[in-house]
Parts: C-alpha cells; structure tokens; sequence
C-alpha cells in the first residue's frame, strides 16, 4: 500500500483511533503509538524485510560508508508503530 492509499483510508473517519493487527489472522493487535516518516524498507522475502531509519547512523545499522550510502539512496517510506 502507498501513501496515498492509506491517506484516503484514513480520511473517511479522520477522529477515529488506529488500532495495528499484530498479524494477517488477527493474532493480537495494539494501538498505534507513532510513524516515522523518513526510513528505508528493505524486504528479505514478499511478506517481511528490515527497516532502517534515515536518524541512524552507518556505524548504528552495522555497516560501512558504502553500504550505507547505498542504503540513504533508496526510496523512503512511513513507519507505523504499535503501543506494544
């Protein structure tokens, strides 16, 4: 889902709470704690991959200068997180 999506989603009840599923078969679920609007999504398979926000550092994500230029290059995306 892109932004946008999301943005039109969330504009049909703008007062309503955001509530996170833990998972696709509803395995738990949490409130929304926060977003961080400036990371890179890197995916390890179709359903799951590491994060890294633009806040860190090389030495922080555990790579050189180069690899993390090429990390800092990639497109950005938000980060929603839960209460728990």
């Amino acid at each position: 889902m892109i932004a946008k999506d999301l943005i039109e989603i969330l504009n049909k009840n703008p007062e309503a709470e955001v509530i996170l599923q833990k998972d696709s078969e509803g395995n738990g679920y949490s409130p929304l704690a926060g977003a961080d609007p400036d990371c890179v999504y890197i995916p390890d398979s179709t359903w799951s991959g590491e994060v890294y926000s633009m806040e860190m550092s090389a030495e922080e994500a555990d790579m050189d200068d180069e690899e993390w230029e090429e990390i800092i290059n990639k497109p950005k995306c938000f980060v929603l997180y839960p209460v728990n």
